[in-house]
């Protein structure tokens, strides 16, 4: 029996490693910094392109992913797609997607991830590091999901000056969470001991080679398949999944257990502290998008400046086949419904409100 067992977790690891070398796909960065937050967690930063001039775009990932979510393929990927017309494009990769090396196991530091923790120091320390390395007074923010997530957070507890953004494009962040499937309302309401860290990296390496062949309900829940190209997620699985920590697990199953409302450690919605911002935003959502339904994007898109008249715009993406959610960054036609969305915000436009390139897309919610 246990030779057997030898055997099964050799030949196991075999399977990982095989896989993993083989749907694996790197990516050129021309600059790269691992940085210590003040707290003592662990962010990177990368740039595409070192030459590039003009106002910096900083694109932050969601979670159970790390920053290959914008940098997922050579022909699917918004950062490329952005630093291809000119933008001076850096990657956030947030504690939660960070590899903790031995002697940071060692110092703890991996124990530091819950989601405000990066609110408070992954999101603008980065920024202020970009804005510090570019020389620029502000940047232009895209967030992806969790990424987006992050700044309501860094706005509502004033961790982040506005000055620093000067415009924001939030692709399917949520204002609040919802279950997409009933019994995880049911598991969140464990004690937040009990909430276990999720090993979605495992599961990515192990499952990866039957991505294109087997349509789990999993499938569905993450994207809509139509959208998705041969190959794209098995390499997905490969390279862009990480695994979610038990203590960041935690900070959403105790929204989930209270009616999905965001708040922050000290009780406080995180959408009461968008009222007032001044950041002109573009808001993007997917029609089929369960993991970010439109209705809880819209919620964050009626809060952002509620009470400032900001500029802002909300596009639902539902002509054709309406979009899910990885799909919103995965898909093989996001580059030709999506990225253009977000590289529209260029240079000579100031204000969101003189945008004319979203068409049917504006908003189709009550």
């Amino acid at each position: 029996i246990a030779l057997g067992v030898v055997v099964a977790l050799l030949g196991f690891w075999l399977h990982l490693w095989f896989w993993g070398r083989r749907l694996y796909v790197g990516m050129r960065y021309d600059f790269f910094e691992r940085r210590t937050a003040s707290d003592g967690g662990i962010y990177e930063l990368r740039r595409i392109d070192a030459n590039a001039k003009g106002t910096p775009v900083l694109l932050v990932h969601g979670i159970a992913v790390n920053h290959r979510s914008v940098d997922a393929l050579p022909q699917i990927s918004m950062a490329r797609q952005l630093a291809s017309e000119g933008h001076d494009v850096w990657l956030l990769t947030l504690r939660s997607g960070v590899h903790a090396r031995w002697w940071e196991v060692l110092l703890r530091r991996h124990l530091r991830l819950r989601f405000q923790a990066m609110a408070q120091y992954d999101l603008p320390e980065a920024v202020e590091r970009v804005c510090e390395l570019t020389r620029s007074p502000s940047l232009d923010y895209v967030g992806y999901s969790m990424g987006g997530m992050l700044l309501y957070a860094s706005l509502a507890l004033s961790t982040l000056s506005e000055q620093r953004i000067r415009r924001a494009v939030l692709v399917g962040s949520p204002g609040r969470v919802d279950a997409p499937l009933p019994a995880i309302r049911l598991l969140a309401r464990m004690p937040r001991w009990l909430v276990p860290r999720l090993p979605l990296r495992l599961y990515g390496r192990a499952l990866a080679f039957a991505a294109d062949f087997v349509e789990t309900p999993l499938h569905r829940l993450l994207a809509n398949p139509r959208h998705l190209g041969p190959g794209s997620a098995a390499r997905a699985m490969i390279n862009m999944l990480e695994d979610i920590p038990a203590s960041l697990a935690a900070d959403f199953a105790r929204w989930l257990a209270g009616d999905g409302v965001l708040t922050l450690k000290t009780g406080d919605p995180v959408l009461v502290g968008l009222a007032h911002t001044t950041i002109p935003a573009l808001f993007i959502a997917g029609a089929a998008d369960r993991i970010a339904p439109p209705e809880s994007v819209r919620a964050a898109f009626d809060a952002w400046g509620s009470r400032s008249r900001t500029p802002k715009r909300f596009v639902l993406l539902d002509d054709g086949t309406p979009y899910g959610h990885t799909d919103l960054v995965l898909g093989i036609s996001a580059a030709q419904d999506v990225f253009p969305l977000i590289a529209a915000l260029d240079e000579t436009c100031v204000s969101l409100a003189s945008l004319r390139v979203f068409g049917g897309w504006l908003s189709r919610l009550p």
